[in-house]
């Protein structure tokens, strides 16, 4: 006979009281079992079925590389079962290319893999030791380009290192400061940044046309000063403009003098400013 105290089971047997312990439910051996060979069962099946054999390798995100050259890199074969690919190593395959910046990888089930990409942009070129090499604005070396790329040269900044390798020095850091200064379209009409041996700033648009900068300060009210100028002279011949001081800017026209302003407008080889007969309107310039 059993008797619940509230802390054990009293067995009373022969008159005397035994005080046993809760009993325990058995664990389910068997259904523990059928799981385990259920999930050996499902993973053997994921693995060797052809039902998920890759049939297809996907690439969005590029612009200069092509799908081959990912998929190449990548080393993803067709053919293989999706689940036996190791995505993380792909992935460190493709992110080895230097013009690759980030990269994804995901299973597209049942049988495809996508590759999914953003890619470096050069801002600029830089010399070599055997040409001209296309950096972005980190200073990676995306790849060795043609002279007559129509991103702007940078001088002055130390020789480009090979694709994959990384310039940083604080002339380039500069030019790049110059160069986020600067609208599209102004960035287009460059043709090089050049940075002085004393860290001062100097540019020459594609009509030959040099900029001084002076020292890289105030960059962006420069840029936005060079901006307007270039719109009020641009049917005029401009040998150079001087934005060394930002308060008064110099232009010379071709064949003219230098001269000087008092206040923050350009001035003309007359002294005054750049408005009327001289430039078709007034410049307006940012102070």
């Amino acid at each position: 006979m059993y008797w619940w105290t509230g802390t054990g089971y009293i067995v009373v047997k022969r008159g005397r009281h035994l005080v046993g312990k809760p009993e325990k439910p058995k664990s389910n051996t068997l259904e523990r079992i059928c799981i385990l060979l259920l999930l050996l069962f499902t993973g053997f099946v994921l693995l060797n079925s052809s039902f998920f054999y890759i049939s297809e390798v996907t690439v969005t995100g590029n612009k200069s590389l092509t799908p081959e050259e990912i998929t190449k890199a990548a080393g993803i074969p067709i053919g293989e079962n999706i689940f036996r690919i190791n995505l993380r190593d792909a992935a460190a395959r493709v992110k080895a290319i230097p013009a690759v910046k980030d990269v994804r990888l995901a299973r597209r089930l049942p049988a495809r893999v996508a590759i999914m990409l953003t890619e470096r942009e050069a801002v600029a070129l830089v010399s070599g030791r055997d040409g001209f090499y296309g950096l972005d604005e980190g200073g990676v070396c995306i790849r060795k380009v043609n002279a007559a790329d129509p991103l702007p040269i940078l001088t002055g900044v130390g020789i480009a290192p090979l694709p994959g390798g990384d310039l940083t020095t604080e002339g380039f850091r500069t030019a790049v400061l110059v160069l986020k200064s600067l609208d599209g379209d102004l960035i287009s009409g460059l043709a090089e940044i050049h940075i002085t041996p004393l860290r001062s700033v100097e540019a020459y648009t594609t009509e030959g046309v040099k900029i001084c900068f002076g020292r890289p300060e105030e960059l962006a009210e420069k840029g936005k000063m060079l901006c307007g100028i270039l719109k009020e002279v641009e049917d005029r011949k401009v040998v150079y403009i001087d934005l060394s001081v930002t308060k008064r800017p110099v232009v010379k026209f071709a064949g003219q003098g230098v001269h000087e302003s008092a206040d923050n407008a350009p001035v003309n080889a007359a002294g005054g400013p750049l408005s009327g007969s001289d430039a078709g309107g007034t410049v307006s310039v940012v102070p």
